[in-house]
């Protein structure tokens, strides 16, 4: 079954000068004896390596020599992989880590366990699995199919496929320790398992259990992520362009014209001495006057309080094992459970024109009310949101090989399982205010006769309610006074995954020349459900943190399936290897409806080494739970409002007219960084189709043992993209492109003028097409007692493109405008070991790109004059390990630093965290690690 076994060695090579019929009969005869393997992408068992699709295979030696105690964080440095979530990713972030094959989408690389999926992982209603759900210390290896092989698994494998197959056959027990930290005393990580089996003649069992945990580190404690950045385009000075940025709402205060209304009519009045100091822009002196606010010099630095890589803990337990029941049937199972507990932290609550400060507030000196006021609201702490994520997974079923005596299908494997995985989510979140209590407070208030402050007016009392001082200075909010708004906020989540699989395969007839035709055939049933449900205040809005509504659903899918390849020749006296493959698989799903899927492949492989591949496929991804039925939600990313003139008038014609239409004055001064977006789901979504093809070449010259090389082309096309666009693609769209669709997504305030929403709900638009080249060279050899491995593997991006539904492409190659993607990308690895010592390094290149201002490069103007490039980024690991046995058994020692150079990641002005971009580049800095393990 596939991924379902251990890799066996390749057949041996036939001796020369043999006839063709000799040939033939020698390869039947060890086609009767050589053992089968599973590869990745195929239902059927092999007796040939090279397969007709690129495939990555990292094992247990890639995995030891990484450096890291994570799966998933050995992932996410593939070249082939771009832009996933990960620990990294702190505002945004939700403690766990994912895998993008081809950068199109996490949610588009299939991740399976032993050839089976996975239920997703995380707070609830999730549609991609978390990696590090799956322990390290019980991985064998990782094959990631690159390509689409939706024919074969289904959804979702639209960029590849991630294979993760665990330890077999273990006697045993082996316990291992690591410890890490950077050379900055922050970040520690330790990470303790043991893993023990028991194998016999009918059977074998594995258990597994383990615990790690993850230290922080502050965005304050790196020198490139201490300061928020900005970068000013139009400076002629190059030493001038670039400026410590960061928040207007500080903890002293913050006011602008167009801010307060005096004469009550609810509309702000423009007063250009607003002060009275003859300055535009004030901030409380702390002493019932006022001040000039000095941007930058004023401004506030978020940066100290947030994590730039967060912390978690995780405890995990895997059994697996199987039971001869008879010689060719037998019992086998599977079970996981993981323990997730992790947390993000930003700064205090940056209150922005939350809710009016009234005129007749005791704490208002203004004499009017106040619409636009901000404050870094200091006394209420950080803002946090804690995990806890339980993962549960068990595979049960039967499975065996066809008798003999049964004609036509004799020698056949089957399997009957069924796999149910389910996953529940807890998240407290803190720091947020109620806002019907925080409008309550900053409205009229007087004080009464003992000299209390009371909400409300004379008569009209608000019970409970204290009035809130949020206009002087820091520390001027008192413990009552916060305690009236504050909550925390508790969300409660589940993910519940139920598959049921028959399947068998193998050959129905031998042809001449050493050939034969198999086929594998199969159906499953599968059923998704997901739910989210948010605290009442977070689910109504009341709050000044993102709203969300909750989400409910599920969805269930019958699929039909089967494979057939026919082996025409092996092992002739020109041909080693010849086949072709043709899978197909029919589905029908109650949420969207039914189709059929296809996959076509060849190889061809000569006696000299050289072998032609290639696969053409169509694949598919079925709208998922969240997308379908996600409430709507608040997002706020980074995006600068076009109608803002606070930096210099509009000069885009587009962008005044648009900006006039909807009633901004031309000398608007707006001031925000980041909108709010609603996004949401779709039940009339369809499913989003893909069209793959790769085709590439492999060598391995028989006359230079261990050497091999690989290039493979890759091109992918997906049509009817479930996506929302974000924000920063609509405001572009709109006020860049004109696009009419995009202005009416676009909801302003009409008395502040300020963006009030954007609409993003996810829709069937467009697609996205990427293509490029994957290549690599492996060599390993020996010298004496020295064995030598070393690999370079790599992938240049020709083309990366977002069609947004308007029949407009956006670039995304040597643009970060839709996320990290470089030109080329490269990992070099070498490892040396001879008698107990091992030694190895690793090195990882990232090409550079370029950014421009508000993040569109696809703008020609913008990327003519208002454009800069991004540096590339070369980081390099080293690691020395010493092996011993002794009469206790084998003990491992590997110490190792990773990113030696202590290099760090470039600056990305328009980067969400840190400036730079969290899901590519290293944040950690120089690493020092030590593994102990002792296999008893």
């Amino acid at each position: 079954m596939p991924g379902d076994g251990d890799s066996g060695a390749a057949p041996t090579s036939a001796p020369a000068n043999l006839t063709d019929e000799e040939l033939a009969a020698l390869s039947a005869s060890e086609a009767e004896t050589a053992e089968v393997i599973q590869v990745t992408g195929s239902m059927l068992d092999r007796r040939e390596l090279t397969t007709a699709a690129p495939v990555t295979v990292l094992d247990r030696a890639d995995l030891d020599g990484a450096g890291v105690a994570t799966i998933g964080d050995i992932l996410q440095n593939l070249p082939a992989q771009s832009n996933a979530i990960n620990a990294q990713v702190n505002n945004g972030g939700d403690g766990s880590t994912r895998v993008d094959i081809r950068g199109i989408g996490t949610k588009r690389t299939l991740v399976l366990l032993n050839g089976r999926r996975v239920v997703p992982g995380g707070t609830g209603a999730d549609a991609s699995v978390d990696l590090n759900a799956i322990p390290l210390a019980v991985i064998e290896r990782v094959e990631v199919l690159k390509d689409g092989a939706s024919a074969v698994y289904g959804s979702d494998a639209i960029g590849g496929v991630v294979n993760i197959i665990t330890r077999e056959d273990f006697n045993g027990t082996e316990a291992t320790l690591y410890t890490g930290s950077s050379q900055r005393n922050d970040g520690f990580t330790y990470d303790m398992s043991f893993v023990t089996g028991h194998s016999s003649k009918k059977g074998n069992i594995i258990f597994s259990a383990g615990w790690q945990r993850q230290r922080p580190v502050f965005a304050g404690d790196r020198s490139f992520s201490r300061y928020d950045k900005d970068y000013d385009y139009s400076e002629a000075d190059p030493k001038k362009r670039e400026f410590n940025s960061g928040s207007l709402s500080t903890p002293s205060g913050f006011i602008a014209p167009g801010s307060i209304d005096y004469d009550g009519d609810g509309v702000p009045d423009e007063r250009e001495d607003l002060c009275g100091m003859g300055v535009s822009a004030c901030r409380p002196d702390g002493n019932g006057g006022w001040t000039e606010f000095k941007d930058p010099d004023d401004l506030y630095n978020y940066q100290l309080s947030n994590y730039l890589f967060t912390p978690s803990q995780r405890y995990n337990a895997f059994a697996k094992g199987h039971y001869d029941l008879t010689k060719n049937t037998k019992v086998f199972f599977e079970g996981l459970y993981i323990n997730r507990q992790s947390d993000q932290q930003l700064a205090p609550e940056p209150f922005a024109a939350a809710a009016p400060i009234s005129a007749q507030s005791i704490y208002n000196p203004t004499g009017g009310t106040v619409y636009q006021y901000r404050r870094r609201l200091e006394e209420f702490g950080p803002r946090r949101a804690f995990q806890n994520i339980d993962t549960f997974r068990v595979v049960a079923g039967l499975s065996g090989k066809v008798p003999d005596d049964v004609p036509g299908v004799h020698g056949w494997a089957w399997e009957l399982s069924y796999n149910y995985g389910h996953t529940t989510g807890l998240q407290r979140n803190q720091g947020n205010l109620i806002l019907s209590r925080l409008t309550n407070a900053l409205g009229p208030s007087f004080i009464d006769g003992n000299g209390v402050p009371r909400c409300g007016t004379p008569g009209n009392v608000i019970d409970g309610c204290v009035p809130m001082n949020i206009m002087g200075k820091s520390g001027s909010i008192s413990g009552d006074q916060a305690a009236y708004v504050t909550f925390t906020g508790v969300n409660t989540g589940y993910n519940d995954q139920k598959v049921a699989l028959a399947q068998a395969g193998g050959q129905i007839a031998k042809l001449p020349h050493g050939g034969d035709i198999s086929l594998a055939i199969g159906g499953n049933y599968r059923s998704e459900a997901g739910g989210f449900t948010p605290d009442p205040l977070t689910s109504t809005g009341d709050t000044t943190g993102n709203a969300q509504a909750p989400t409910s659903g599920s969805y269930n899918a019958f699929e039909a399936f089967s494979e057939l390849s026919i082996v025409p020749i092996s092992r002739t006296k020109f041909v080693e290897w010849a086949e072709v493959t043709l899978a197909g698989r029919a589905y029908r799903y109650d949420s969207f409806g039914s189709g059929v899927t296809g996959k076509a492949g060849g190889l061809f492989k000569t006696v000299g080494g050289l072998a032609v591949r290639g696969t053409y496929s169509t694949a598919f991804r079925a709208p998922s739970v969240g997308e379908l039925f996600q409430g709507s939600a608040d997002s706020f990313p980074s995006a600068k409002d076009p109608c803002d003139t606070s930096k210099g008038p509009i000069t885009n014609p587009i962008t005044a007219k648009r900006c006039a239409e909807q009633g901004v004055p031309d000398n608007a001064s707006l001031l925000t960084k980041q909108q709010r977006t609603k996004v949401g789901g779709n039940p009339n979504l369809a499913a989003e189709t893909a069209k793959v093809f790769t085709g590439g070449i492999v060598f391995e010259p028989p006359q230079l043992e261990g050497l091999s090389l690989t290039v493979d082309y890759f091109n992918v096309r997906i049509r009817k993209a479930i996506q929302a666009l974000g924000g920063q693609v609509v405001l572009a769209n709109c006020y860049n492109r004109d696009i009419a669709e995009a202005c009416d997504a676009i909801h302003r305030d009409p008395a502040l003028h300020s963006i009030d929403y954007v609409d993003d709900p996810f829709l069937n638009v467009g697609g996205t097409k990427t293509d490029g080249v994957d290549f690599a060279v492996a060599y390993g050899y020996k010298l004496g007692s020295n064995q030598f491995r070393h690999q370079f593997e790599g992938q240049y991006l020709h083309s990366y493109e977002l069609d947004n539904g308007t029949g407009t492409l956006l670039r995304g190659v040597s643009f970060y405008d839709l996320g990290a993607y470089p030109r080329f990308k490269a990992n070099f690895t070498s490892t040396w070991a001879s008698k107990g010592l091992n030694a190895g390094l690793n090195v990882r290149y990232i090409g550079g790109f370029k950014e421009c201002v508000d993040n569109d490069c696809n703008t020609k103007e913008n990327l003519a004059t208002m454009s800069r490039d991004v540096d590339m980024n070369l980081t390099g690991d080293l690691f020395v390990g010493y092996e011993m046995k002794t009469g206790a058994g084998t003990s491992r020692l590997t110490l190792g630093v990773n990113n030696v150079t202590d290099q760090k990641p470039p600056l990305i002005y328009t980067g969400f965290a840190g400036d730079s971009d969290a899901s590519t580049y290293d944040y950690m800095g120089r690493y020092f690690y030590a593994r102990l393990s002792q296999l008893f």
